[in-house]
């Protein structure tokens, strides 16, 4: 090697200092071209030597462009931005490879023509890339930087060139379209355009239940169930109607509407006059009444119709009662190995339970199609494997049990950010019970050096309300060469939500409180008697949903209170929730001429008069509103709930009782009408003492309408003190 390649080399070398992230619009990294060496047809380009040898690119993923012999057109790559929330990031990794003789020279790399659609709504654009630093840093200070010839790199002349691009989802549904435009001395393509895009949000249902049983109900009795309807896709839901239709026993009830079984319900079915329209990532409810007259088993049917595009014959709900039917239960409800040591055999047991009223039959077990192939299933545990003809016989409150193999035949790669990229799979149990094929996830990982594996369960469930204390149980987490000795958990929690883990975050079965509606992702690592960590952490989701016709939440931020997780008198700011039936009277302390209505016993809602009797003095009849959180130390929630409203105008309120000296609040007040966000303000700033008239709530439309002064601004009223209650 001569000196002059030498130095060359070292000075490329010297450019692997950090990641450079591009933001924007037109970041073309290049250089001149000039005639310092390589590039050119010459062969002098990156070590390459000899004439009549070409640098050839490729880009991967290889499906990601067209050929037209050698050169690669119409290279094209979409995000699918119903993957992820809004706010979060889809990373993706574009590679240039070179099948030629001799290294290609990659010019630049630049992202242009970005495009927002008709509807866009942003600050900055959804996409960016991220490039290696040893290519900035090259381009930067005038060097060139080459792709070596496959089975020819090295550290300063890699094999591969990575381009990380970044999608942002907007809070819109707008088209954003974009080029990455990479230039190179390639005898194919010299200059690759990728047309970046995104794919079209849709609209998602999700049911849950599939099957609402009633198990038994006595004759004279009635009985509510609620249904969730979720939206997991990434465009507006809208429910247009329904058809039900089986026994006359079964009543819906829809946003306080009823709607028996008649032949009507049944064909032609409802449609509403208004759709129920559901943003993505929300729910609503509705409720299926049961009230027999004898007790026979009565069964009904009910669709629902959508604009959900792979709905379009609507979405079966199953509904039983009074009857003895078959139920599947599976322990573990997840298969979850962690890191296996790969080559050698990894067991979970599964246990198959027969739940109902009636024996399970199971007819198959297997390993779905497009599962990992280092799954599989041991049956030596039965006699035989189950069939169509010859099924396995679970007989009432028994069960069965099979093995869920894992051989990993590789360590498993990684992330861009080291983290382990799971082999995921499903298990099919076909039987006979209403969920006829019950799929159990798989997941697991091959790796050099077994690590222990983390195991998460929730008594709650998946689905719980406001308020619930979800029971977290980490202790069956698992070292296959010895004992865990230390948990750590972690959780993503809705905005506002401020929850911790009791007693502590290092506790195997701690509690924690779902205060607030939204998603709560838990995560749960595990370390053995060697301080070896579990290799990926188990991970477990509960949704929060209210289950009352309307659901208001208070949550605030304190700055100057440092931890507004701790408990304790005057340990935060003290700012409370108020709920006024429209009969409420008082002092006229805001000097509008009208009584006020605040702290008025019995028709203001609030921390001192927290569960008032409005309707009927039935206790069985769930018509009354009700504080379920008084929060005095900080940061909240506070929330009221109302199942049965009068056809009336309610009004909410918030009222800083006492700062506690810890300064201004920043108030947020969210408005659920059956399960949906339809009202949330977020960030007002509160001093001590300030009364905020929020909104109000118009039954039986749902409507919320904001309050607000002469000025069109929050009607915040100063130095609100109700002379009946010493602040």
């Amino acid at each position: 090697m001569t000196s002059e390649e030498v130095l060359m080399r070292l000075e490329r070398f010297a450019g692997m200092l950090r990641w450079v992230v591009v933001l924007g619009l037109g970041g073309l990294l290049s250089v001149a071209c000039g005639d310092d060496g390589g590039g050119g047809d010459d062969g002098g380009g990156g070590g390459g030597t000899g004439t009549g040898r070409y640098p050839v690119i490729e880009m991967l993923p290889a499906d990601m462009c067209q050929k037209s012999g050698d050169a690669l057109t119409n290279c094209k790559y979409q995000f699918d931005q119903g993957q992820v929330l809004v706010g979060e990031e889809i990373k993706t990794t574009l590679t240039i490879k070179n099948s030629g003789e001799r290294d290609l020279w990659v010019k630049g790399v630049a992202l242009e023509n970005y495009q927002a659609g008709v509807g866009a709504e942003e600050e900055q654009p959804a996409y960016r890339i991220e490039l290696p630093p040893n290519f900035t840093t090259a381009l930067d200070g005038g060097s060139k930087f080459y792709v070596a010839q496959a089975g020819k790199g090295t550290a300063e002349t890699p094999e591969a060139l990575d381009i990380r691009v970044v999608f942002t989802r907007p809070a819109d549904e707008a088209d954003r379209t974009a080029d990455i435009v990479v230039t190179s001395d390639a005898s194919n393509s010299p200059t690759v355009k990728i047309r970046l895009s995104t794919a079209q949000g849709f609209p998602k249902i999700q049911v849950a239940p599939e099957w609402v049983d009633f198990a038994q109900v006595g004759m004279g009795e009635t009985t509510e169930k609620k249904v969730n309807i979720l939206n997991t896709g990434a465009a507006d839901l809208a429910l247009s109607g329904f058809r039900l239709s089986g026994s006359e026993y079964y009543t819906l009830v829809v946003q306080g509407t009823d709607y028996p079984v008649s032949s009507a319900t049944a064909d032609p079915g409802v449609s509403f006059e208004e759709p129920i329209v559901i943003a993505p990532g929300n729910a609503t409810f509705i409720k299926v009444r049961f009230e027999p007259k004898d007790d026979k088993p009565a069964t009904a049917k009910l669709i629902l119709y959508s604009n959900d595009p792979g709905a379009v014959d609507g979405t079966e709900v199953k509904i039983t009662g009074n009857e003895s039917v078959p139920c599947i239960a599976v322990n573990p409800s997840k298969v979850n190995f962690g890191g296996k040591k790969y080559g050698e055999k990894a067991i979970v047991p599964l246990e198959i339970s027969a739940c109902g009223e009636a024996p399970l039959e199971v007819y198959a077990i297997y390993i779905k199609e497009g599962s990992s192939p280092d799954f599989d299933v041991d049956f030596s545990t039965i006699e035989v494997p189950p069939s169509k003809e010859t099924p396995v016989v679970v007989p009432i409150g028994a069960s069965v049990l099979v093995n869920v193999v894992f051989v990993p035949d590789a360590p498993n790669p990684v992330n861009e950010d080291g983290t382990l990229i799971l082999d995921t799979g499903s298990l099919i149990v076909e039987n006979n019970s209403f969920d006829k094929e019950k799929e159990v996830p798989i997941s697991g990982a091959g790796v050099e050096i077994e690590c222990p594996t983390a195991i998460i369960k929730c008594a709650e469930g998946e689905e719980v309300i406001p308020q619930t204390v979800l029971h977290l149980f980490g202790d069956e987490s698992y070292a296959s060469n010895g004992t865990i000795q230390k948990w750590e958990w972690d959780v993503d929690q809705p905005a506002g939500s401020a929850s911790v883990f009791v007693p502590s975050y290092t506790f195997p079965n701690p509690t924690f409180e779902a205060n607030v509606a939204g998603v709560y992702t838990f995560y749960l690592t595990v370390y053995d008697q060697t301080n070896t960590p579990s290799c990926f952490p188990a991970t477990y989701e509960v949704v929060v949903i209210p289950d009352e016709a309307i659901h208001i939440e208070l949550l605030w931020h304190t700055p100057e209170d440092q931890d507004e997780t701790d408990t304790g008198p005057e340990a935060g700011s003290d700012v409370d929730l108020h709920f006024l039936h429209p009969w409420a009277a008082g002092p006229d302390l805001d000097g509008d001429g009208a009584p006020d209505g605040y702290f008025d016993i019995p028709f203001d809602a609030f921390w001192f008069n927290a569960h008032p009797n409005w309707g009927s003095y039935d206790p069985a009849i769930n018509d009354d509103p009700g504080l379920d959180r008084d929060d005095t130390d900080g940061a909240g929630p506070e929330n009221i709930n109302l199942d049965i409203p009068e056809n009336v105008v309610y009004r909410v309120g918030v009222h800083y009782w006492n700062d506690h000296g810890y300064g201004a609040a920043y108030a947020t007040v969210r408005v659920y009408i059956y399960a949906q966000l339809v009202f949330e303000v977020t960030d007002v700033m509160l001093v001590d003492s300030d009364l905020w008239e929020v909104c109000t709530v118009e039954w039986p439309s749902g409507k919320v309408q904001v309050i607000t002064d002469e000025a069109g601004q929050y009607k915040i009223v100063p130095d609100y003190h109700n002379p009946y209650f010493f602040q």
